[in-house]
């Protein structure tokens, strides 16, 4: 005997054929496992904390917050003060996460020259930020 199959619509039973059923229900069990499978993987701040992790409280975080605010306003600011040569540099390391080795083929320039110049950027973005 053939298993009968059934889908609800607006509240009534209604008999369908296999592949109708599958593709009626298909969706909403994808979506059923994709929400399961992220629910698996989302962690929150309790399960990190039984991890070991130090959690800081609500205040802390909020400071936290706060503070990496205004080092991100005095970078922005001391980037200004770059000069293009210097922000370009910057921007293809530290931006577009271009290794010294990539932008020294892309600029001929040698590594070691540029491996210099990223330190003495970061040393002048130093002096500006403490200068703020």
């Amino acid at each position: 005997m053939d298993k009968e199959y059934h889908i609800t619509l607006n509240g009534k039973l209604i008999p369908v054929t296999e592949e109708v059923y599958y593709a009626f229900k298909r969706p909403a069990w994808k979506e059923r496992k994709r929400r399961q499978a992220r629910a698996e993987k989302e962690l929150s701040l309790e399960a990190f904390a039984d991890a070991g992790f130090e959690i800081p409280s609500g205040q802390a975080l909020v400071d936290e917050i706060v503070e990496d605010k205004l080092l991100l306003d005095m970078l922005s600011k001391a980037l200004l003060e770059l000069t293009d040569n210097e922000r370009f540099l910057i921007d293809e390391l530290f931006y577009n996460g271009k290794s010294e080795r990539e932008l020294s083929k892309e600029t001929c320039v040698p590594r070691k020259t540029l491996a210099y110049r990223r330190t003495k950027v970061l040393e002048k973005l130093r002096r500006l930020i403490e200068k703020m």
